[in-house]
């Protein structure tokens, strides 16, 4: 069975991979593709950051070479409207801007950055001054001063943070003057610092990361209107806002751009590109709606000017509903040359309805799926082919015989299927168009899901019989299942990710919370020196001691116990209805293992140990995040005691 998964889990691989084969015999050899990305740190950083997404590109897209060309705002827009590049990434703001001078494509894909090792799908702006300025305290402080931005296009830096003024009154440039200093951000901090500007906006995470590389003390800065936002790492002052989009230009090949956004879609969340690049990864699209609504509402380009509104206008807003409407018209004049000339032609027209109704009989022939109609006692009149061999039966087998009964009798779970509840059954007794998902049973007693509609005939109940289309959606519910499975599963160790991880204690939270049996135990699992491992062995070998470690924590838990992986080496098992004994003994156990056990990859004996924080979740946790930082604080002190060992938190009381 867990093959069988395996198989059904890879065939979007596949996929992929034979749509990339046939591409790469069209393709020219060796041709270049250049990717635009703004630039908001030193050009040396951003081009160290983006080369190895470059090269991933490079070999999942056979005969194209990617090139990465960092620019600041002006250049980007000029490369963009010279289509001299043929891929852009950018900040939101700037997306939406150059959506509407440039008709780019929609987002192939967005970024999720890695923030603290943590990923981050949301950004946000920082107001700020000086720490020595006690001058400058509120937002409403920094009506006629100064402030330092990189430019107007900058969502991060610019946009995000007048909308926040606006809203305590204060619109830019009107009631503030600007100093752009052009990117990156680093010059913002440098010009209040320097004391060019009073205050300054810069995209969150800029101070910290200035901060840990030394060219900034952060104490000398304050940061305005700060918000705290659960799960969000860094200062702000603003709304979070969608991550940078990878957009595509109007003249890329729609197959390039096809696969350059599945090739992304497949990059591994957290993986060994991911971590060279410093990001978790890529998501599908996000909505930038809410960035179109800021730069409207601030009337930005491109909606600094109302756009004119001309009959034409009108034609081109209208035009669907005038044909539409004409056609309607037109059909209407001639039902009514029909119905005048009906009375004349009944002889005629009787000929005319029975070679229609060849023709029906032989459309029912030719449809895919199945159709039968039942009558006003739920006894079939006619049924396709499609429906027979679907079914299994014989025509003779279902004509006059009630259908509810034949095939319909069981639901799903094998349980009595009531006639009142038959959509078919309904929509005999009112008349009303109806569209489920059910389950039919073959002749030979096996069930299939289908998708039925039942419509009915004539009469203002029904009242003449009901015609069902249906459909067999096995392959459907099978994919969805996989689908289900893919989403809640890590893909190197096959346990349960990080969502739904975190979806099991939020259900078990719950259930503490009503009062409903004992607490749960929490346990945080890191691997000691991890990186020395990936290190010296190879990132191969790290994935090799990772998902051997899956393995021994599996086989030691109870069950009912959840173990899962929440990302790079570190690991969480939930223990319900479990004691505090009861936790550091598994703890002591999984950590004894795992010293005691070794690992052979490539050819080599591979021993390594783990450290463990415990904890227990109580009814007072607010959320399931207070018992997870509980046991990474005990982790981390075991850690910082030497490592391979146990620590324990104790909940609130």
């Amino acid at each position: 069975m867990a093959g069988m998964c395996g198989r059904l889990l890879s065939l979007p691989r596949v996929a992929i991979a034979l749509a990339l084969l046939i591409f790469a015999a069209r393709v020219p050899a060796d041709e270049f593709v250049r990717v635009g990305v703004l630039g908001f740190r030193p050009t040396a950083e951003e081009l160290q950051r983006w080369q190895p997404l470059m090269d991933y590109l490079g070999a999942q897209v056979p005969g194209y070479r990617f090139r990465c060309e960092i620019l600041g705002y002006n250049a980007l827009e000029a490369a963009i409207a010279a289509r001299t590049i043929d891929f852009v990434v950018t900040n939101p703001g700037h997306y939406v801007l150059m959506t509407h001078r440039n008709g780019m494509s929609s987002p192939l894909a967005t970024l999720v950055p890695l923030e603290q090792g943590k990923p981050v799908s949301s950004f946000g702006g920082v107001i700020f001054a000086r720490a020595d300025r006690g001058d400058i305290d509120r937002l409403t402080d920094l009506r006629g001063r100064s402030i330092a931005v990189t430019s107007k296009g900058s969502l991060g830096g610019y946009q995000a943070e007048a909308a926040k003024l606006m809203q305590v009154g204060i619109r830019i440039p009107d009631d503030a003057g600007l100093v752009e200093t052009d990117m990156p951000h680093d010059r913002v901090v440098d010009a209040v610092l320097a004391g060019r500007a009073d205050a300054g906006f810069v995209r969150t995470g800029i101070i910290e990361a200035m901060a840990r590389e030394g060219k900034l003390d952060a104490t000398r800065l304050k940061v305005l209107d700060a918000q705290s936002v659960d799960g969000f790492p860094y200062q702000l002052s603003t709304r979070l806002y969608p991550e940078w989009p990878f957009a595509a230009m109007p003249a890329v090949d729609e197959d390039l751009a096809r696969l350059v956004a599945a090739a992304l879609l497949a990059m591994p969340h957290g993986g060994k590109l991911a971590h060279a690049m410093g990001i978790h990864g890529f998501n599908v699209p996000d909505d930038y709606e809410p960035v179109r609504a800021t730069l409207e509402a601030l009337r930005l380009p491109p909606f600094d000017v109302a756009p004119e509104f001309t009959l034409g206008d009108i034609w081109r807003k209208y035009r669907v509903q005038s044909v539409v409407a004409s056609a309607l018209m037109a059909v209407i004049a001639m039902l009514g040359i029909w119905l005048a000339t009906l009375n004349r032609r009944l002889a005629f027209d009787q000929m005319q309805l029975d070679t229609k109704a060849q023709q029906w009989q032989g459309l029912l022939t030719a449809l895919g799926d199945g159709v039968y109609g039942v009558g006003p006692d739920g006894a079939c009149t006619f049924i396709n082919p499609a429906a027979l061999e679907t079914l299994g039966y014989a025509q003779h087998e279902v004509l006059g015989q009630r259908t509810h009964d034949l095939f319909h009798p069981r639901c799903e779970d094998g349980s009595d299927y009531p006639r009142s509840q038959c959509p078919v059954y309904c929509t005999l007794q009112d008349g009303e168009v109806r569209h489920a998902e059910d389950w039919f049973l073959r002749k030979d007693g096996t069930g299939i899901p289908v998708a039925v509609t039942a419509t009915p005939i004539g009469g203002p109940n029904g009242g003449k019989g009901v015609v069902v289309v249906f459909r067999d959606i096995s392959d459907r519910r099978r994919l969805e299942t996989a689908l289900r499975e893919e989403a809640a599963t890590d893909a190197l160790t096959r346990l349960p990710n990080r969502r739904y991880f975190l979806a099991e204690m939020e259900r078990h939270l719950a259930r503490i919370q009503r009062g409903e049996g004992r607490p749960a135990a929490v346990l945080m699992l890191d691997l000691d020196e991890f990186k020395r491992v990936n290190d010296s062995y190879g990132h191969d070998i790290g994935d090799e001691v990772l998902k051997h470690l899956a393995t021994v924590v599996r086989e030691i838990l109870r069950r009912g116990d959840l173990v899962g992986r929440l990302g790079g080496e570190e690991f969480a098992v939930l223990l319900p209805e479990a004691t505090e004994e009861d936790a550091r003994q598994l703890a002591e156990r999984i950590r004894e293992q795992i010293e005691q056990a070794s690992l052979e990859a490539d050819g080599r004996s591979l021993r390594y140990t783990t450290s463990v924080g415990v904890t227990l979740m109580v009814p007072s946790d607010h959320s399931v995040r207070a018992a997870l930082q509980r046991a990474d604080a005990a982790l981390y002190r075991a850690k910082g005691a030497g490592r391979n060992r146990v620590d324990w938190e104790p909940p609130p009381t």
